[in-house]
C-alpha cells in the first residue's frame, strides 16, 4: 500500500494537482498523452485514484505507462526505484459512493483514525444528519454535513457544517491516513 500510494503522489506532483475534481482527470489524462503519446482514459484514472468502484486491476500496459509519465523506463523500473520487486498487484482499488446516487434516507457508517465514527442518514442535495458520532470534538449529533463525495483512503471532507441553523463553514479531517470505511447500513 505505501507504494500504491508513493505512486499516487508523484503523479500529483507531477501534474500539479489534488486529484478531487473530475475535471483533474482530464488534464491528467491529457497531460500523460503530452509526454508519452499514449491514451489512459480518463476512467482507467479515476479507477487508479479510487474514484470509480469497479474492482478492475490495471493492465500491465496501463501501469507501464504511468511508469513513462513518471520518468521511468516501464512499471517494473518505476517499482525498482521504490524498493519492491514489480508486482501489479499493489493498486488496489479504493472503494468510493457515488453520493448523488444514494437514496433519501440512505443510513451510512464512517471511520477513520483515531477511532472516529459517523452515523449519518442521506437527507438528499448532498446534505446528512448526523445520528450518532463517536470520538469527535467537532461534529455533533444533529448536525446537518454537505458531502459531494466519500472515498475510502481519501480525506473526509465536508462542504458545510449546519449546526442549529448556523453554517459552521466546511471540516476537513483524516488528512494523512484517509477515510478507513464507508459502509451503507
Amino acid at each position: 500500500m505505501a507504494n500504491e500510494n508513493e505512486i499516487l503522489r508523484r503523479l500529483k506532483e507531477k501534474v500539479g494537482l489534488d486529484m478531487t475534481r473530475s475535471v483533474d482527470f482530464d488534464v491528467l489524462s491529457q497531460s500523460i498523452n503530452d509526454l508519452t503519446s499514449e491514451n489512459l482514459s480518463v476512467n482507467t484514472l479515476k479507477r487508479l485514484f479510487g474514484f470509480k468502484t469497479d474492482k478492475v486491476v490495471p493492465r500491465h500496459s496501463t501501469m507501464d505507462i504511468i511508469g513513462q509519465y513518471l520518468g521511468y523506463a516501464d512499471y517494473e523500473s518505476l517499482i525498482k526505484d521504490l524498493g519492491e520487486d514489480a508486482d501489479i498487484s499493489i493498486f488496489t482499488p479504493i472503494d468510493a459512493l457515488e453520493v448523488q446516487e444514494l437514496e433519501k434516507g440512505t443510513q451510512l457508517r464512517i471511520a477513520y483514525d483515531p477511532n472516529r465514527v459517523f452515523f449519518l442518514t442521506y437527507l438528499g442535495n448532498y446534505q446528512f444528519i448526523v445520528n450518532d458520532v463517536e470520538e469527535s470534538k467537532n461534529i455533533k449529533k444533529g448536525d446537518v454535513l454537505t458531502i459531494t463525495q466519500l472515498a475510502v483512503g481519501h480525506r473526509f471532507v465536508v462542504a458545510h457544517v449546519i449546526r442549529n441553523g448556523n453554517d459552521l463553514g466546511a471540516y476537513e479531517s483524516a488528512k494523512f491516513k484517509g477515510v478507513k470505511s464507508v459502509e451503507i447500513l
